[in-house]
């Protein structure tokens, strides 16, 4: 039996792992990851494109709609996977006819919206690609066109459907976190993604976490941010700003309750280095040539 097999036969008995992916917060590297735990059978992943489906026209964000798009589905497809990958929000477990556990990845809210606003910006086939692509990053943001510029972590941690643009509360904020505590095997961070992938694999045993980044913006879109916009990020994304600090306090506890963590990262960093010529010519360089090969085909007359 191979090593993926035996890993899905021990996974009947665990809890299903709920994937919450929220936005630019690296989590196209972390689905690839998390999916080499995994027998691809017990593997559901649930696309945006079919969330859009649903509503095409909405001023709430798709991810909300993963609720109700699971909930839908029959029992034995609820049950077959132990693994569910989603752009989704807090919830989903509810609908799964076993016990199910968390995991996530939360980001810098100033950086997390720096990056949504430039993905967006340079995407022709988003809604709101025409607003970004004619205003400024702060002008986007206090516009109110989009939820995922407005504590986007808080709304999905917290399970909201319901609150308008510029209408979180503490209230909510406190429900993250007591959600974070209750259903939460593992939150790492973007900005230290490689210390929360040791943090991962010593939640559920994993070794295979090696990669190479996906999805990742372009270094020259990278341009400085002037420091009254960043603030003006900042005050709109205060409850995210505290979310993130409190998530941050925690995987600083937990990362000096392991005495050999520093040596095992330093292992890791060299080992992933190894892997990465492997991982590129596997994966990276073939996906650059089907964008190639799929962009002549969509341009051609």
């Amino acid at each position: 039996m191979s090593k993926r097999a035996e890993t899905a036969t021990a996974g009947r008995d665990a809890p299903v792992v709920i994937f919450l992916h929220i936005g630019k917060t690296a989590g196209t590297t972390m689905r690839r990851i998390l999916s080499k735990q995994f027998h691809p059978s017990e593997v559901l992943l649930i696309r945006n494109k079919v969330l859009r489906s649903l509503t095409p026209q909405t001023d709430r964000l798709h991810r909300e709609e993963t609720l109700e798009y699971f909930a839908g589905l029959a029992e034995e497809e609820r049950a077959r996977p132990s693994l569910i990958i989603a752009h989704g929000i807090f919830g989903l477990h509810r609908s799964v006819p076993r016990p199910a556990t968390y995991v996530t990845m939360l980001r810098d809210p100033i950086a997390l919206t720096i990056s949504q606003y430039h993905y967006v910006a340079r995407d022709p086939d988003h809604p709101l690609h025409d607003r970004a692509a004619s205003q400024g990053l702060e002008e986007y943001v206090r516009s109110g066109a989009s939820l995922e510029t407005d504590n986007s972590q808080t709304r999905a941690l917290s399970g909201d459907t319901t609150t308008p643009f510029g209408g979180c509360t503490a209230e909510m904020l406190e429900t993250a976190k007591a959600n974070v505590a209750s259903h939460f095997s593992f939150v790492g961070l973007t900005e230290r993604f490689d210390e929360s992938l040791l943090l991962l694999g010593r939640t559920f045993g994993w070794t295979n976490l090696y990669y190479v980044a996906a999805n990742v913006t372009p270094a020259r879109r990278r341009e400085p941010v002037p420091q009254e916009v960043r603030r003006a990020v900042q005050e709109q994304n205060r409850f995210d700003a505290e979310l993130y600090a409190w998530a941050s306090a925690r995987f600083d506890e937990q990362v000096r309750s392991i005495p050999s963590f520093q040596e095992d990262l330093r292992r890791f960093r060299r080992n992933n280095g190894l892997y990465r010529w492997w991982g590129k010519a596997t994966y990276t360089l073939p996906k650059a040539v089907y964008r190639q090969v799929r962009r002549r085909t969509e341009a051609a007359p």
